[in-house]
């Protein structure tokens, strides 16, 4: 029987163009790609946590729109499980997110999966220093990636 290595080698030959080729997801400042980054904190907080609502001041401790976050807790065998989502509702628009973790322990990230106004296109992240149930309150570090301009309602 025989064998032919005209496959294996053209494989080959393409391997440094296929390693080198530039991941369309990993260009965060390309393409008139803006990062933003926010903090904000909570006041106000209503509910129980983690399945709260609570007003967002800005570092001047301006309010600038309010959190809800809900949150579905399975009782999972070696540790409970905790899968949450919400939205941030600011003045120029929405950010979602979301976030599944067995171990809710702060500091931690959540993933941005999009948004409206401003924030539409929106991927990235948000760092939770502390949340409400904490003493001092929510903090968070929303580093929001946006796109092209949206059309605005």
């Amino acid at each position: 029987m025989k064998t032919s290595c005209v496959l294996p080698l053209c494989a080959l030959a393409l391997l440094p163009a296929v390693l080198g080729a530039p991941l369309a997801h990993a260009d965060a400042g390309g393409d008139g790609d803006r990062v933003k980054r926010i903090t904000l904190a909570t006041v106000n907080s209503q509910g129980e946590f983690p399945n709260v609502t609570a007003d967002l001041v800005d570092k001047r401790n301006r309010t600038v729109g309010f959190v809800t976050t809900n949150c579905e807790t399975v009782a999972s065998v070696p540790e409970r499980t905790i899968t949450c989502h919400g939205s941030y509702v600011l003045e120029d628009g929405q950010i979602t997110w979301q976030n599944a973790t067995r171990d809710p322990q702060t500091p931690y990230l959540l993933a941005i999966t999009g948004g409206t106004g401003a924030y539409c296109e929106a991927r990235g992240q948000i760092r939770v220093v502390s949340t409400e149930s904490e003493s001092g309150g929510g903090l968070y570090e929303l580093e929001v990636i946006t796109g092209r301009r949206c059309a605005s309602s």
